[in-house]
Formats: structure tokens, C-alpha cells, sequence
């Protein structure tokens, strides 16, 4: 709803900006050809363009100011959805490691237990157990690298902005 906001915002900046930039040429164009209609209307022509052409330097500064905040609105979605992410990758990788730890009890146990004739569901557990130590490794070198990813996002955000340049 935010960033919906800031886009219509944005949009009317640059309708006034393009209406007041149009009046300000209209007013140059005037005092190039006749300025006795621009007195009538408030002051020499001169001071009208001077009036305009604050009037757009405003415009412009607002709409400036509009497109950044619509930034900001944007990368704290994504920064907030990229927690999100992390926390539930987060979740998964301790519920993996926690059933490691269970699995690796329960191979434990069995080993003490059966027969030594009966190595199939040792042989079956011990490759589940594998699969799921993978599984939790994976799951925290994506945590790891969505945590670096952030980091330099944030460091290129503040570059381009002490730059003028855009992240893309």
C-alpha cells in the first residue's frame, strides 16, 4: 500500500512538473514576443520566468524526493522478505538438525540391540541419516549466503547513493 502510494505520488509530481515546465516555456516563448500580456497577469515577464522557474526547481526537488522514498519502500520490502526467507531456512536447518541428532541416537541404539545378522535397517537408517546431514548443510550454506547477499546489497545501496548511481 506504501509503495502503491509513493507511485501515485511520484506520477503527480511529474504531472506538475511537465504542466509547470510547459507554462514556463509558454512564459519564455511570451516574453520573447510580446510581454504586455504578462504584465496584466502579475509583473514583468521576467519575474513570472523567475516565479516558474522556482516553481519548477520545487517540482522537480519534490519529485526527487518522492522516487527515493519509493526506493526505500521497495528495499525495505525485499529486506524484509529476505528475513523472512532466512528465518524459515533458518527453522528447517534446526528442525534437520534436530532429527540428526535422533536419527543418530537411534542408529546408536540399534547397533547395541540387533542381532548382528540384521545390518538392513542399520544400512537404511545410517543412508536417511546421511541424507539428512546433507540436507542441514545445505540449508546453512543458504543462510550463510542469504546473509552475505544482504550485506552486500546494503553496501552497494549506500555506494550508488554516494555515487548517483543506480542498483540494478
Amino acid at each position: 500500500a506504501l509503495l502503491h502510494s509513493a507511485v501515485l505520488d511520484r506520477e503527480a509530481a511529474q504531472r506538475q512538473t511537465a504542466e509547470l515546465r510547459s507554462e514556463l516555456e509558454r512564459v519564455r516563448g511570451a516574453g520573447a514576443g510580446g510581454a504586455s500580456s504578462s504584465r496584466s497577469v502579475g509583473g514583468s515577464p521576467s519575474l513570472l520566468e523567475a516565479r516558474l522557474a522556482g516553481a519548477v526547481l520545487r517540482a522537480e526537488e519534490a519529485q526527487r524526493h518522492l522516487e527515493e522514498r519509493g526506493e526505500r519502500d521497495w528495499f525495505r520490502g525485499e529486506a524484509q522478505a529476505t528475513r523472512s526467507e532466512r528465518d524459515q531456512l533458518r527453522i528447517r536447518a534446526e528442525a534437520a538438525e534436530a532429527q540428526i541428532a535422533e536419527m543418530t541416537r537411534e542408529l546408536a541404539t540399534l547397533r547395541v540391540q540387533r542381532p548382528p545378522g540384521d545390518q538392513e535397517e542399520v544400512i537404511r537408517l545410517s543412508a536417511e541419516l546421511l541424507a539428512q546431514q546433507t540436507l542441514a548443510r545445505s540449508l546453512q550454506q543458504i543462510v550463510m549466503d542469504i546473509g552475505r547477499s544482504r550485506s552486500r546489497s546494503r553496501s552497494g545501496v549506500s555506494v550508488s547513493r554516494a555515487t548517483g548511481a543506480s542498483v540494478g
